[in-house]
């Protein structure tokens, strides 16, 4: 711990060094409001916020503020990965979680709990602000979560800006330990209720719930304002979570049982015989009818990613810390064998992006990271390359990682495009990522809530951090 305070200490004092006016100068604006470059602007933040954006050769700085050199350059607003898992606190096993799924994972406790939640946390976040992430959607909520998230608003900690949803709500059984267990209608009250008072911003379903227990659930997130996200319950499968306006449907996958042929289904099939009967022809109607109900989809398709073996995939995952891949191996022991994973997996998961896309539906970026093959903020990068092979254009995937995402989450006022007011999550960078999507990886700096890190100085704290991993 004496370790992680340290590294914390340098990065609050990088950070308070940083209370004057910065201003980013004869910048060439990517401001996602439209499909576009504005040249030779200077940027002007202070206080957190973008204060003033206009021609370089005209627009009067602050005194005294801090000048960043932005010729030859491209600022772009912060990225939002709209599907992560920070790590909650660990609870005990319960052996009664003990038979494998049919996709392939071992229920009991989910890898995203430990009792070092707060040392891999801060590694987590980290790694997302050191990629240009100023921005996630945490998909299981916890008090734990939310005191970190604070340190990070508080400034004390690196880190994007976190919005969470409540935690797990399953039936019963349920898929993993420790989830959220709604059965009844007062459960179901309860449990809306709940995520509410803690500011969640949505509340989580999962797919063990009954027919009675998500149309509870959704009639109480309704009365109380309250977005509805999850997964694909068994019981009202697509039909019925397009009926209920499901705000958002999270994985590619989870629309493989609407894809098999007619007449069949998924019931006694293996997860190979799933993908392998994926029926193309369904994708326009199935695109269409998510298009009409108003749901957003966040496809996750890198989460289909197996870990690599090459000097960068490996450079990266040394941030990481160690027992964190302990856990998901053991959580996914059968990741090398998903047929998710194979060239027949991905030109499924390809089609359906693809597919939604052409219909309108509105996609939000994401990873479900950390999985076996995921690491937190390297992997969206990988993921906007997904959404470019699907067929979409640099600005059409960026734009579902930044206005999107703040339009999805009531956020527009405060991130999402470089414009005057919006919180000063910024990304500078050496090249144009409307060009070519690689380039949001070619990495200056990255401001978030206004406060400058460069890359340089990024790099050097994941190196601090990943040098207390040793005993």
């Amino acid at each position: 711990m004496t370790r992680v305070a340290t590294i914390l200490l340098l990065s609050v004092l990088s950070l308070q060094a940083q209370q004057k006016p910065t201003a980013i100068v004869n910048v060439t604006l990517v401001p996602m409001d439209h499909d576009g470059i504005i040249e030779h602007q200077t940027v002007v933040v202070q206080g957190g916020r973008i204060k003033a954006i206009g021609p370089s050769r005209s627009l009067r700085l602050p005194t005294g503020s801090q000048q960043i050199d932005g010729r030859g350059k491209f600022l772009m607003p912060g990225l939002a990965d709209m599907h992560v898992h920070f790590v909650r606190e660990a609870l005990p096993q319960n052996a009664s979680f003990s038979a494998p799924t049919p996709f392939g994972r071992t229920p009991g406790i989910p890898a995203s709990a430990s009792s070092d939640h707060e040392h891999e946390n801060t590694a987590y976040a980290l790694m997302f602000l050191a990629n240009g992430i100023t921005t996630v959607r945490n998909m299981w909520g916890s008090e734990t979560i939310d005191a970190f998230a604070k340190e990070i608003d508080l400034g004390r900690v690196p880190g994007p800006h976190v919005y969470s949803t409540g935690p797990i709500t399953d039936g019963n059984p349920a898929d993993w330990q420790s989830v959220r267990i709604v059965e009844t209608s007062a459960q179901a009250e309860e449990a809306v209720r709940s995520d509410k008072k803690h500011g969640y911003v949505a509340i989580k379903v999962y797919g063990g719930l009954s027919r009675d227990a998500y149309a509870a659930i959704v009639a109480a997130a309704r009365g109380e304002g309250l977005p509805v996200v999850g997964h694909i319950p068994a019981s009202v499968g697509l039909e019925g979570v397009l009926a209920a306006h499901q705000d958002s449907i999270e994985h590619a996958d989870s629309f493989l049982p609407s894809l098999q042929p007619e007449g069949t289904g998924v019931r006694g099939k293996s997860l190979a015989d799933i993908v392998r009967d994926a029926d193309f022809s369904k994708l326009p109607a199935i695109a269409q009818a998510v298009k009409a109900a108003n749901s957003w989809v966040c496809p996750t398709l890198v989460v289909d990613d197996l870990p690599r073996t090459d000097a960068t995939w490996l450079e990266e995952a040394s941030f990481v810390p160690p027992a964190v891949f302990e856990r998901y191996r053991t959580m996914y022991p059968n990741k090398t064998t998903d047929p998710r994973t194979t060239t027949r997996g991905r030109a499924v998961d390809l089609a359906i992006v693809s597919a939604l896309h052409n219909s309108g539906v509105r996609l939000l970026l994401g990873t479900d990271t950390v999985k076996p093959g995921t690491l937190p903020g390297f992997s969206l990068h990988d993921e906007l390359e997904n959404f470019v092979a699907a067929g979409m254009t640099p600005y059409e995937a960026i734009r579902a990682g930044t206005a999107d995402a703040a339009e999805f989450l009531n956020q527009g006022r405060e991130f999402g495009v470089v414009a005057v007011g919006r919180r000063a999550d910024l990304l500078l960078l050496n090249a144009n990522p409307l060009e070519d999507v690689k380039n949001t990886s070619k990495i200056t700096g990255v401001m978030a809530s206004g406060r400058w890190l460069t890359a340089d100085e990024l790099t050097h704290q994941l190196a601090t951090l990943r040098s207390s991993y040793r005993p």
